[in-house]
Parts: structure tokens; sequence; C-alpha cells
């Protein structure tokens, strides 16, 4: 079988002009060098080299095999030096992506500032991973999940971000919005609570805390906008982050209360392989940081 290191034997003697420099430079003895010649040849069943006087030259076939290592060997050589970059460092993607789509509004200028400190990294926002952010992370189609959950798989590794608190969305006519005043659980026991998923294994809002609320009534919307405006006309509340329903609190006929209970409080979480690169670790410090230094500033 033809390999690499047949390539390489051939292109160097070529290049040379002998086999005596070529085994030199190769860090052969020309012994050697000269045993997978014959070694090559007859694989191939063909001389590649003729002897005339005391140069070799290339046969036909030898000139058939450097005409298609000249397009090989390129190819190869540039794979070999994108690998080397990678292991240091440089030139590679980071796929992220995050267990909920209001998280978007404050991850794109934290990853703008990070590529201006690493201009060789590709960051790349894979959205149709939102859903399931840990299951593409560990099938290897991410590198980095933002999660609000934690597990103990031992291939897992997970670094925390940020608390968030939940408040309920309601129409600014809602009774309790009026009241305006902390709500309790039992105040949600006689509404009906529009979500996304609530209390499925994949929901922000768990199986536990829809069960505190105990809502008259569950409707589940697949879609956040649609979620705030039926909330807007009156057909139900909502629950989700304060820091996300701030930015619909602007919309006229919208308000938001806080829970005398934290309960449904959320963490999250980092989450990476644990064979992770020296990129990722950078990565999540660097989100750690920003988030810190901001404040609520990025959560608002």
């Amino acid at each position: 079988m033809l390999t690499l290191q047949h390539l390489y034997i051939i292109e160097k003697i070529i290049s040379e002009g002998s086999v005596t420099k070529a085994s030199e430079k190769l860090n052969l003895t020309q012994s050697a060098l000269s045993h997978q010649i014959r070694d090559l040849e007859a694989m191939a069943g063909l001389k590649l080299f003729l002897r005339v006087g005391k140069k070799l030259v290339l046969s036909e076939a030898g000139h058939k095999i450097v005409a298609g290592s000249e397009k090989i060997l390129p190819v190869i050589r540039e794979l070999e030096s994108s690998l080397k970059e990678m292991r240091s460092g440089k030139f590679q993607t980071i796929r992220i992506s995050t267990e909920c789509y209001t998280c978007y509004h404050w991850l794109p200028p934290l990853l703008a500032d990070f590529k201006k400190d690493y201009p060789h990294i590709t960051v790349q926002i894979v959205a149709d991973a939102t859903r399931l952010p840990m299951e593409y992370l560990e099938s290897g189609r991410l590198e980095l999940a933002i999660v609000s959950r934690s597990s103990t798989d031992p291939k897992l590794h997970f670094d925390p971000l940020f608390d968030d608190e939940m408040v309920v969305l309601l129409s600014s006519q809602h009774p309790l919005a009026i009241r305006n005043t902390p709500v309790e659980f039992s105040d949600l026991h006689s509404e009906t609570l529009i979500a996304y998923q609530a209390g499925s294994s994949d929901s922000l809002l768990t199986k536990g805390f829809v069960s505190s609320l105990s809502p008259k009534e569950i409707i589940q919307v697949p879609l956040t906008e649609a979620i705030v405006e039926m909330v807007r006309y009156g057909m139900g509340v909502t629950v989700m982050a304060a820091w996300a329903a701030r930015q619909y609190e602007k919309t006229d006929g919208l308000t938001s209360l806080r829970f005398l209970s934290d309960t449904g409080n959320r963490s999250w979480y980092a989450c990476t392989r644990k064979d992770r690169d020296d990129s990722i670790v950078s990565l999540v410090k660097r989100i750690q940081e920003s988030l810190l230094l901001q404040g609520e500033e990025y959560l608002h």
C-alpha cells in the first residue's frame, strides 16, 4: 500500500538529488532508505527510479507518483498545520447555545468582546440547540451550553454563572397588579398559567415549581412573544426571569410582581465537557468575569 511516508521519501530524493543526501534529511541510514525504495517498487510492481550513471532518475511510474504527491502533500501539510494551530488554541470554532432564547440579548456583546482578544477563534451560536443544549453538548455538537440545571454526569463540568429571580408577568389591569404587592404561590391557584412547556423535563419552570404554583389551568405556548401578548390581553399570567420580564414591561398593559418566596429562583451554569481545552476554559472565565463586572446590566 502506498503511504504518505513513501511520498515524503520520493519527494526528498527528488529535491536532494541523491539517496545519500535524502537519507541525511530524513534521519535514515542510506541502507534503510534504499530498503524502503525496494519495498515501494515491489508493492507497485514497477521500477520507480532508473540509474543513469551514478544518478537516480524517475521512471514513468515514478513521474506518475510524483505528480500525484504534488497534489496530495500540500493538502496534508496544510491539514497538519491547521491541527497544530488548533492544539495551540488558534483557528478553532467554539459552538455555543443556551437553554433560554431570552439569554441571547446579553450573550452576543459578550462574545464580541471575546472575539477581539481571540481573533483566530470563531464562536458560533447554535440556536437549534436551545431546547436541548446538554444533549447537543454530550453528542459533540456543542462546546459550551448555558443551562439552568446541573447533573452528576462525570463527563460534564459545570461552572456557576449567575442566579436569577423569577417573577409573575401579568396584565396591568389584573387584580393582583392593581393590588401591587409581592405574590404568594396561593395567589396563583385560581389563575391560568401560560408558559413554554411548563413542568416538562427540559422546561425552565420545573415540575416542583409548577406544583407549588398549582394554577387552575396551564396553557402551553411554544413562542415567548405569543405568551406575552396573551398575558397582555388578560388571558392568563406567566412566570419568567426578572431580567427577561423587564424588557416586556416597556410594552403598555404589562407589569411584573415578585414572589414572597424564592423557591422558583434559578441558578445558571456554563456546561462543558470535562475534556475541554484551554480556549473553552478561557471563554467560560470571560463570561464569569463579564457578568460579575457588569452585574445586573447584562441581565436587564
